[in-house]
């Protein structure tokens, strides 16, 4: 019994017709192109809010730095931090970080701060896909994508 029934199945289906084939494809295609965008989406949604995660790590080191009896000048336009700035007198800010200045996961560039030494505002900003400077803390700005 068990021999006819392999006979019988080896003898009429070797293999797949090209249709079978073709919906397969056209299956897995459009499955493909449905996920692509979406995962591409929060790979980018995923590095805008790691340099988010990032200025607040950097006005947070600031920040500490200040409270240690530091002075922070006032600085009305974007100026890039670089390893002393803004801390130019003794560690530089990457002492306060821990793990070194960060760069920025969605261009690679660097991070930006600006101060208001009367309302005592420090912000954090990064260059976004058009070329601007936009805040990142303490008010994210929708722009930076």
């Amino acid at each position: 019994m068990m021999a006819w029934l392999v006979k019988q199945v080896n003898s009429k289906h070797k293999g797949f017709t090209l249709i079978e084939m073709v919906i397969v494809v056209a299956i897995i295609a459009i499955l493909v192109a449905i996920a692509v965008p979406q995962v591409l989406k929060q790979i980018n949604k995923s590095k805008i809010e790691a340099d988010k995660a990032n200025a607040k790590n950097i006005a947070t080191a600031i920040q500490q730095w200040v409270s240690e009896g530091n002075v922070l000048n006032n600085q009305a336009e974007w100026k890039v931090i670089t390893s002393n700035d803004p801390v130019n007198t003794g560690n530089g800010i990457q002492d306060y970080l821990g793990s070194g200045l960060p760069k920025t996961k969605l261009k690679n560039g660097d991070f930006y701060y600006k101060y208001d030494a009367t309302n005592q505002v420090l912000m954090i900003g990064a260059e976004n896909s058009s070329g601007t400077i936009v805040e990142l803390y303490p008010s994210p700005s929708s722009d930076y994508k």
